[in-house]
C-alpha cells in the first residue's frame, strides 16, 4: 500500500504539547482509526515525521503554535501485529516458575525486553508482571530487578516481591552464588577449531565499539571485566552444536561473545558472526537458575523448558544428520 501523506498544523491550544500526543490526538481524524501514542512515537521514531520540513525523530519534541506537521503513514504496517512494539504482553499463571511471599521467577519469552527501554512504546517484562501482580482496589505492588536477558534471550527471571529480601539476592548474584545455566544452538565449528566434551573460557571483555546504538563486546587484553564460562557440550550435530553455559560471571553478552570468539557463534546472533537468517532470533535460553533463598537460606532450583521455537530449530539441524 501507498504511503498516505497526513498535513497538520498545530493552534494555540497545542504550545508545548508532546508531537507523539499531538499525533495521537490528530491522526485519528485523518485515518478513521484510533492512535495510540505508542503507534505515534513508532511513526516518529521511523523517520516518518516532519516538523516545519525537516525530519524530526524525537518523540517528545514540544511544539509551538502555527507549526507544520508531516506524517508519511503506510496503515496496514501501523496496525499490523508483526511490525507493531506497542502491543502489551500479558503474564499468565503458566509463566510463573516459582512465587513466595518474597520473591517470584518467571518464563521469559523471546524478543521481549526484561526491563524498560528507550522507545517507551515497547513492553517490557518488569512492566507485564508488575500489573499482573496488581489487584484493584490495592497499593501498587512492590518490584524489583537484580539480573536480566538480552531481549531475544528466553528462560528464568528472578524478581524480588519483598524489600527485606533485596540484600539476600545482591549479595548471591555478587558473589557468584546463584548458579546459571544456559542451552545455546550454535554454528558447526570453523576450520582447525575442535570441540571437546566440556571447557572453560576465561578472559576480560570490553566494549570493541558501538554499532548504531547497541554496544558491542570483545575479549580485551587490558581493562575489561574478568569474564568466566564453562561449556558442556550436550549434542554434536552436522551443522552445529547443542551447547550447555554455565557462566561463572555476569557481564553483558558473555556467553554470546565466548562462543563467537571460540569460532560457534549462536544461531540468529548476526551481531556475533552468525550468519544472517540462521534463525528466528538469537537460539540462547535461560534454562535453570538456582540460589540460596535470601530468607530462609534454602537452595530453590528453578528450571524452564526449552520453548517451541528452540525444540524446531533444534529439530531442523538434527534432520540433517546421516
Amino acid at each position: 500500500m501507498a504511503l498516505k501523506k497526513i498535513v497538520l498544523k498545530s493552534s494555540a491550544e497545542d504550545a508545548h504539547k508532546r508531537l507523539d500526543q499531538f499525533l495521537a490526538e490528530r491522526l485519528p481524524e485523518s485515518l478513521a482509526q484510533p492512535v495510540s501514542k505508542g503507534k505515534a512515537r513508532k511513526l516518529i521514531v521511523a523517520g516518518a515525521v516532519y516538523l516545519n520540513g525537516k525530519r524530526v525523530r524525537i518523540a517528545s519534541k514540544e511544539l509551538i503554535p502555527g507549526a507544520r506537521i508531516e506524517a508519511y503513514v503506510d496503515v496496514n504496517r501501523l496496525y499490523s501485529d508483526e511490525t507493531s512494539k506497542d502491543r502489551a504482553f500479558e503474564m499468565t499463571l503458566e509463566r510463573i516458575l516459582f512465587e513466595d511471599e518474597y520473591l517470584i521467577v518467571v518464563n521469559k519469552p523471546a524478543g521481549l525486553p526484561t526491563q524498560p527501554t528507550l522507545d517507551e512504546a515497547r513492553d517490557n517484562l518488569f512492566a507485564a508482571l508488575k500489573r499482573y501482580l496488581t489487584k484493584e482496589g490495592e497499593p501498587e505492588p512492590y518490584l524489583a530487578l537484580h539480573h536480566r536477558l538480552d531481549r531475544d534471550t528466553s528462560g528464568v527471571v528472578l524478581f524480588v516481591k519483598g524489600r527485606e529480601a533485596n540484600a539476600g539476592v545482591a549479595e548471591f548474584f555478587s558473589k557468584h552464588l546463584a548458579q546459571k545455566t544456559y542451552n545455546a544452538l550454535t554454528h558447526g565449528a570453523k576450520a582447525g577449531v575442535k570441540v571437546p566434551e566440556h571447557w572453560t573460557i576465561e578472559n576480560y571483555l570490553g566494549k570493541a565499539r558501538i554499532a548504531g546504538k547497541r554496544a558491542k563486546f570483545t575479549a580485551v587484553r587490558s581493562g575489561g571485566d574478568h569474564a568466566q564460562t564453562e561449556f558442556q557440550l550436550l549434542e554434536r550435530l552436522t551443522r552445529g552444536f547443542w551447547v550447555e553455559a554455565r557462566p561463572i560471571t555476569g557481564r553483558t553478552h558473555q556467553i554470546r561473545v565466548h562462543l563467537s570468539e571460540y569460532g560457534l557463534p549462536i544461531l540468529g546472533d548476526s551481531f556475533y558472526g552468525a550468519r544472517e537468517g540462521s534463525a528466528a532470533r538469537v537460539m540462547l535460553h535461560a534454562a535453570c537458575l538456582t540460589f540460596p533463598h535470601p530468607i530462609h537460606k534454602v537452595e530453590i532450583k528453578v528450571q524452564s523448558p526449552l520453548p517451541e521455537d528452540f525444540l524446531k530449530c533444534l529439530q531442523a539441524i538434527r534432520k540433517t544428520n546421516p
